[in-house]
């Protein structure tokens, strides 16, 4: 590795830092300006440093009790029991957690204060499957909606019509107390229906969408028979649908969307520019098929390497959102990776490039890496080596290429949630 590479994949490690560092960062409570004591209540990957943040604002004596629900199970904090969810298909263990919390809200007397704590992943760990469709069923049908290469916002459509506690049914639980939803978003765009398919925000979708969405990907024959039922009777009316905007919105709520993606990004390209690159963010987040947002990326880094358009060299090209993969192999990887292998074929023998491509939780796809690094040279070695990247590619493989490559990136989870994070640098 030469100085330049060792410059760049520097860079690369103190935006890791930087991910990492932003779980502990302060979030500004001041509108739970009022001493009065709440219960609190939260589901997702961020929920824990979600609530770490929200006690170190000296609200410690005011919680009267409340369950959580997260990724990783930390030891129960004041008086707020902590359960760990499965991710990224409900589970036994998360369907009891939330039966948990439907209980806890029974409790609740009226009038009191509800801290609702929302972020990524709470779609997963926040579940209640209608009676008649089982476990395992459920986790089959979020496993066919995820392989479809479907956009979040449509997969969430048909989760919160699987499930009692999704779309605004919680905050239907919660008719009777004064409601406080906190958003963390990773989700393009930071649609609030979307996020965590939105537990305590009433749902314009219906299951006539839900159904048109399965249709759409090709999934309605391979979903469960329960599954299909349920749908149908929903079409029928024969079941209620989720709460809708305008008429059965909460009485008294508050929501507040604390954290984005397009704030994180803003800092890293302080960083980049701190650090003397020329910088250019994507306008907007990407919900795209992932061959889509490689092509993109490939061709901006190109301009500027050949062009110098839209910047000069040396650049930094800063791109986030939440890509599609339409999984049609048998291989293992999430979008992240398959991003860095088909990016990394794309820029083949353009010298200096080398791009970031990574999941800001630490988590990419069913895997233990948050993504991988690679650079025009990473596909030539492959070659050399007697390795086809194009076969991985095709087998849905990146986590098997990337770890014969050296380029996976592992830093653990970071209790944060902000969508996929791709940096290019072009010197």
């Amino acid at each position: 590795m030469d100085n330049l590479e060792e410059q760049t994949y520097s860079l690369f490690e103190n935006v890791i830092s930087r991910i990492k560092a932003s779980s502990n960062s302060e979030i500004n409570f001041s509108f739970l300006s009022s001493p009065k004591p709440v219960w609190v209540i939260g589901a997702g990957k961020s929920s824990g440093s979600l609530l770490k943040k929200f006690l170190r604002e000296n609200r410690r004596g005011q919680i009267i009790d409340g369950i959580i629900i997260t990724r990783n199970e930390p030891p129960s904090l004041a008086k707020v029991q902590v359960f760990k969810g499965s991710h990224p298909y409900p589970d036994a263990s998360t369907i009891a957690a939330s039966y948990e919390i439907l209980e806890l809200t029974k409790g609740i007397p009226a009038g009191e204060t509800v801290v609702f704590l929302l972020s990524g992943g709470a779609s997963s760990m926040l579940c209640i499957p209608p009676e008649n469709i089982e476990e395992e069923e459920l986790a089959y049908t979020y496993k066919l909606l995820l392989n479809s290469g479907a956009p979040i916002k449509e997969i969430n459509i048909v989760r919160k019509h699987l499930c009692l506690l999704k779309g605004g049914q919680l905050a239907q639980a919660l008719h009777h107390v004064n409601l406080i939803t906190i958003i963390e978003s990773d989700v393009p765009g930071d649609d609030l229906e979307t996020i965590g398919s939105a537990p305590t925000i009433c749902d314009s979708s219906t299951f006539q969408d839900a159904f048109e969405v399965l249709k759409e990907y090709q999934l309605w024959s391979k979903i469960p028979d329960s599954v299909r039922e349920h749908i149908r009777k929903g079409l029928a009316g024969k079941i209620l649908d989720t709460p809708k905007p305008g008429i059965n919105d909460h009485p008294n709520q508050e929501i507040h969307l604390v954290s984005k993606p397009s704030d994180f990004i803003s800092e890293i390209e302080q960083y980049y520019k701190a650090s003397g690159y020329n910088t250019r963010v994507a306008k907007q987040a990407y919900n795209d098929d992932v061959q889509i947002v490689s092509k993109h990326i490939c061709s901006k880094a190109i301009s500027v390497l050949s062009n110098n358009e839209p910047i000069g060299k040396p650049a930094a090209l800063l791109f986030y959102g939440e890509s599609t993969v339409k999984v049609k192999g048998q291989g293992k990887g999430g979008r992240n990776q398959e991003l860095a292998l088909m990016s990394a074929i794309s820029i083949e023998g353009q010298h200096s490039i080398t791009m970031l491509s990574i999941g800001t939780d630490g988590i990419d796809g069913p895997t233990d890496a948050a993504g991988a690094i690679v650079d025009s040279y990473t596909t030539l070695k492959a070659r050399k080596m007697k390795i086809s990247p194009e076969e991985y590619l095709q087998n849905n493989d990146s986590y098997s290429f990337h770890e014969q490559m050296g380029t996976l990136v592992k830093f653990g989870e970071t209790g944060k949630n902000l969508a996929d994070l791709q940096v290019v640098i072009i010197e």
